[in-house]
């Protein structure tokens, strides 16, 4: 129940920065949005301005997610082929090393001492 509240709380006040800050720009710094021959009112471009951001966090978002997954999978890559080289290399030792703890582990060793 809290964490709705929270969280209606934040989009509350992030719908007001935005109105408040895109209407103060669009006011200070004179822009206007045209379709056609008519100016579009503040809200509605406000909207369009809200709409092109929104779309163009999505476009970033998707970037950073394939930059990300395919610094991930090179690293990945890197991983396998060096756990496969170092594999290729070692796998006598890791065999003999298997096979010694495998003939050894079913001794026990009594220990004699009067």
């Amino acid at each position: 129940m809290n964490v709705l509240k929270n969280l209606a709380l934040a989009v509350l006040i992030a719908i007001l920065i935005t109105y408040s800050l895109g209407y103060a720009a669009s006011d200070f710094l004179d822009i206007r949005v045209q379709l056609d021959d008519s100016f579009v009112e503040p809200v509605t471009s406000l909207a369009i301005l809200v709409a092109v951001g929104v779309v163009l966090v999505m476009v970033g978002f998707a970037v950073a997610l394939s930059v990300v997954a395919a610094i991930g999978l090179t690293l990945f890559a890197i991983l396998g082929a060096l756990v496969f080289a170092g594999l290729s290399s070692i796998w006598p030792i890791l065999l003999a090393a298997v096979i010694i703890i495998w003939a050894l582990k079913g001794k026990t060793r009594e220990d004699h001492y009067r």
